[in-house]
């Protein structure tokens, strides 16, 4: 009970450092300039005192009081003009503050000393005079100093007891002891509503430095919104050219074939590849989002970098030798712990683009051993001797539809997704992209990833193909995507069946091997309620749920019930491995599956 009545009164009467050093801050440079100035008010103040007392009372004391208020006063207006607040720093504002508050020590001691030197006695008129005039001092000094708690003590308190006590020794009476006891009520009474006020003023300090930050936060945000705005506009000013152009190639060798012109393999090849230019900016778009919403399980497993140089060094190769290049894998033995195929997906982003943006040179892929915050690791480096990347230029590269230098926006240079997709997969992996360029001088984009002791794991089985044809039924109400799913999955020779509705579905004989369903059917149907009606049924033994929508809650019902996700528009690669789910992979004679391809 005693202690926390202590507790209380240290902090009512204490002083101590801000929790907040900025508030000491703020009072230190405060302090300096706003008392700078007033040792000119109170050496009128004073001469007014000791002039006055001098004239009535004739005392030598008063001389020697004058004496000493104005050299005081004259140390004080140096030593205030001697110090620079801007000099003052966050780390040492409170012993500032303190040391500046201690020298109002000096003034305090110094009035204080005024009764002793020249006491009035035998006159109660001028004893209340001297009373009135150092109380009143005191008073507006108090008031004046309010915010710096420590001067105020250092100011008051000698003030008011050397008077209080003056009074009640000098044997003047009852008038004289009755003043005396109202000195000390009275510094009780000023102390108490000064530090009300230095309370208040703190906390007004306190509540700007709060608004300030706040306001600094609000800017920021409407900075980075604003930065957004614009990228955004960008982003879909070059999606819009980069997806028409595609679509208007289509169109026209559709109206080129609705008038009659007989299809020719070079025209067919001209669609293929239109079709395949919005197929990779979609899936490229699709990926991003998926990355940055956290959307994608990462399944990690020690990955060896030296095999996955070389297999990037074989797909790669051939386009280096076409440009004149020379594509170099610095041999490895590192190990890291990664997603293989995902890996494998950011260097090869990497690997393309430095090959597109490097006219002469060399292209290259190492590792080196690296500690990063303890923790050994590989940085995984890929090198070029391109144009290089202004400094200006280093953060934009990574945003969607951002190309150096292609403002015609040629297809043949990529769609400027690469790398913020490879961005967004370091991300993902616990890592991130760090460039070094300089124009002319080439680039190397790198990426940190801890070091795995294990043997790298070898590729699921999914990816081998499958042996057998499957019995396939397509669940969609578009037609065109029936029929067009019919011919696909035909051609690769397997048996189809295609149907608009659930009960269509129910009404065909026999089990299915595979259910591609799409996820919104039409009439407000849930693809996904009819798939597990099926599958429930014993209709069909695997499920595969095509949709055209990146909505997380979509994703986790289809993983709740099981079956396998799909995103249109989907790639042969993707359809050929949910086969392979269903009717198992291609196995050798022997009845094991084939030797284990490695990333």
């Amino acid at each position: 009970m005693m202690g926390g009545r202590l507790q209380r009164l240290r902090r009512w009467w204490g002083d101590a450092p801000h929790a907040d050093p900025r508030v000491d801050l703020t009072l230190a440079r405060a302090y300096i300039l706003d008392t700078r100035d007033t040792p000119f008010v109170a050496a009128a103040t004073a001469a007014a005192f000791w002039i006055s007392f001098a004239v009535l009372t004739r005392q030598v004391g008063v001389f020697v009081w004058a004496a000493m208020v104005h050299g005081m006063q004259w140390h004080m207006y140096h030593h205030l003009h001697g110090v620079d607040p801007a000099t003052f720093r966050t780390a040492d504002a409170a012993r500032w503050r303190r040391r500046l508050e201690w020298h109002m020590l000096l003034p305090g001691l110094v009035w204080a000393a005024a009764p002793w030197l020249f006491f009035p006695r035998g006159d109660l008129a001028l004893i209340l005079l001297q009373y009135f005039f150092i109380s009143g001092v005191a008073s507006v000094s108090i008031a004046a100093l309010a915010q710096w708690w420590l001067a105020t003590l250092c100011f008051g308190v000698p003030l008011y007891l050397s008077i209080a006590v003056r009074l009640m020794t000098a044997g003047e009476g009852g008038p004289a002891m009755l003043m005396g006891v109202l000195a000390l009520s009275q510094l009780l009474a000023t102390l108490h509503y000064a530090r009300k006020q230095n309370l208040l003023i703190v906390g007004a300090i306190e509540s700007g430095l709060e608004n300030a930050r706040l306001a600094e936060a609000l800017q920021t945000e409407l900075d980075r919104v604003a930065q957004l705005a614009a990228q955004r506009a960008r982003i879909f000013a070059a999606a819009n050219h980069d997806l028409r152009q595609p679509m208007h190639a289509l169109a026209v060798f559709i109206d080129a074939l609705e008038a009659g012109r007989p299809a020719t393999a070079a025209s067919v090849r001209h669609m293929q590849g239109s079709i395949e230019a919005l197929r990779g900016s979609v899936d490229a778009l699709l990926d991003i989002a998926q990355l940055d919403r956290g959307a994608v399980a990462v399944q990690r497993a020690p990955v060896d970098l030296g095999e996955l140089f070389d297999a990037l060094h074989g797909r790669f190769a051939t386009a280096a030798a076409a440009k004149g290049l020379r594509l170099r894998a610095r041999p490895t033995a590192a190990r890291v712990d990664a997603d293989a195929q995902m890996l494998s997906r950011l260097l090869a982003n990497l690997v393309d683009n430095a090959l597109k943006y490097t006219a002469q040179g060399s292209v290259m892929m190492a590792a080196r051993a690296c500690v990063l915050q303890g923790v050994a690791g590989w940085r995984i480096e890929v090198r070029d001797s391109g144009f290089g990347i202004a400094p200006e230029h280093r953060e934009q590269v990574f945003e969607e539809f951002f190309q150096v230098d292609n403002p015609g926006r040629d297809r043949s240079r990529g769609l400027g997704l690469g790398l913020a997709l490879v961005a967004s997969m370091a991300r993902t992996l616990g890592s991130r992209i760090e460039l070094r360029s300089a124009p002319g001088q080439g680039s190397t984009f790198s990426l940190w990833l801890a070091a795995a002791a294990s043997q790298p794991m070898a590729l699921p089985v999914e990816a081998l193909p499958p042996c057998a044809p499957a019995r396939i039924l397509v669940l969609d109400d578009e037609a065109p995507v029936r029929e067009g799913m019919r011919a696909l999955l035909e051609g690769w020779g397997h048996e189809v069946a295609v149907v608009a509705s659930p009960g269509e579905a129910l009404a065909l004989p026999g089990r299915f091997d595979l259910l591609l369903s799409d996820l919104r059917l039409g009439e407000g149907l849930s693809g996904l309620a009819a798939a597990r009606t099926l599958h429930g049924l014993g209709k069909v033994r695997e499920v595969a749920v095509v949709t055209g929508e990146t909505a997380q809650a979509d994703r986790a019902q289809v993983e709740a019930a099981g079956f396998q996700l799909l995103y249109k528009p989907v790639p042969s690669a993707a359809l050929r491995a949910a086969i392979v789910r269903a009717v198992g992979p291609c196995l050798e004679a022997g009845g094991a599956a084939a030797a284990p391809v490695y990333s």
